[in-house]
């Protein structure tokens, strides 16, 4: 194997260890109320429940920095045979939450959100594909279809969870790697006018929707908000410049629900004020810069597919759970990325920072002869 001539890029992984590390002090605050309640007293329930999740998430992502992101292509049929059963399970045997999604499979007292692995699991078997196909990619029938057949298959089982807001998400951070794969932007562009419709008709076919749209519509209009929008936003202007301090808040007093999870975004405005939300932007902003950066730097397609696809996932899930915070756009029940409580969305989101990272010590390598190397030995595979 050629040797890594680069360490990792600590400017991807000090702004993921600041989130994380930040993430401690405010779930610990926000769940405090909500875990007392849920176990009858223990309000630090929720709090050593992240601790660990968070502490693996951080294990995690050391380990994996060091194992090459090239062995992905050997596993990656693997990967996305076992997203594929996953979601197929949860249509016959999920649990439902309150909201009356089947989105979580339990297992001996640990609860699994397959979606936070599906999407990249989806990630690295399309950027195979666009490195495998680029000499003809723009072929219809042989180039594009196939890897469009993988995308609307997880997409379509994760939205008939119901789970629209993450199969919007993947749809869409898909279509921005097929972008940079340089399929043809006419492909790009029936695909999204042939699946409007279907959209639109999924939306109208499904009343949560609906009141989440009716209720912002409301919010934007002057009107009432929903109940859970106008606690979030109350929030931020509790904390207003400087906020009310760590530990302070109001509002995780059983007034904010999730407020530990979907709408921790306003637990971190009401304690930590303008510059505390400021940071945490600013923390994603650099993590989402060195990312794009890397993907243009890395010499192989797929580590640039991959580095690509992890920084986009990323970044859209931390900014539209702040869109959603802040009133900009309906609620989704996208979680903040390393800030939400832990669960399986930090530990597959650390486990895909650790192969950006890995990325990273190959970003100035000439194009990759052990790609070519793997790619040659995968040559007679058919997709």
């Amino acid at each position: 194997m050629e040797p890594r001539v680069n360490k990792i890029d600590l400017w991807i992984l000090i702004p993921i260890l600041a989130l994380i590390t930040f993430s401690l002090g405010v779930v610990y605050s926000a769940s405090s109320s909500w875990s007392a309640k849920m176990s009858g007293g223990d309000s630090a329930m929720l709090f050593r429940n992240h601790l660990m999740r968070a502490g693996m998430g951080v294990f995690l992502i050391f380990l994996v920095s060091r194992i090459s992101y090239l062995h992905l292509i050997k596993y990656r049929k693997y990967l996305m045979g076992a997203a594929v059963l996953l979601l197929l399970y949860l249509l016959f045997a999920g649990v439902e939450s309150t909201k009356g999604a089947a989105r979580w499979i339990f297992v001996g007292g640990f609860s699994f959100q397959p979606a936070d692995f599906v999407k990249y699991a989806l990630l690295i078997n399309i950027s195979y594909l666009l490195a495998k196909k680029k000499d003809y990619i723009n072929n219809l029938y042989y180039g594009y279809l196939p890897l469009l057949g993988y995308v609307l298959l997880v997409v379509t089982l994760i939205a008939i969870q119901p789970n629209f807001s993450t199969a919007s998400v993947i749809f869409v951070s898909s279509l921005m790697v097929f972008w940079i794969g340089k399929v043809k932007m006419k492909h790009m562009a029936f695909t999204v006018l042939s699946i409007v419709p279907a959209a639109v008709l999924f939306v109208l076919s499904k009343p949560y929707i609906l009141n989440r749209i009716f209720s912002y519509q409301e919010h934007t209009t002057g009107g009432n908000a929903s109940y859970q929008l106008s606690q979030a936003i109350i929030g931020f202007g509790n904390g207003g410049f400087l906020g009310v301090g760590p530990g302070n808040s109001t509002q995780r007093d059983l007034f904010l629900p999730q407020s530990y999870d979907d709408f921790v975004f306003s637990i971190v405005g009401e304690e930590y004020g303008f510059w505390g939300v400021s940071i945490v932007i600013i923390l994603f902003a650099i993590f989402v810069f060195r990312g794009l950066k890397l993907s243009k730097s890395i010499q192989d397609d797929f580590g640039r597919y991959m580095a690509f696809g992890i920084t986009v996932i990323i970044g859209m899930n931390a900014v539209i759970n702040m869109m959603v915070a802040t009133g900009i756009i309906p609620t989704t029940g996208q979680t903040l990325p390393f800030i939400s409580y832990g669960g399986t969305s930090i530990i597959f989101n650390s486990i895909a920072v650790g192969i950006l990272l890995n990325i990273s010590t190959y970003r100035t390598q000439p194009k990759g002869s052990l790609l070519r190397e793997t790619l040659a030995m995968a040559g007679n595979e058919r997709d």
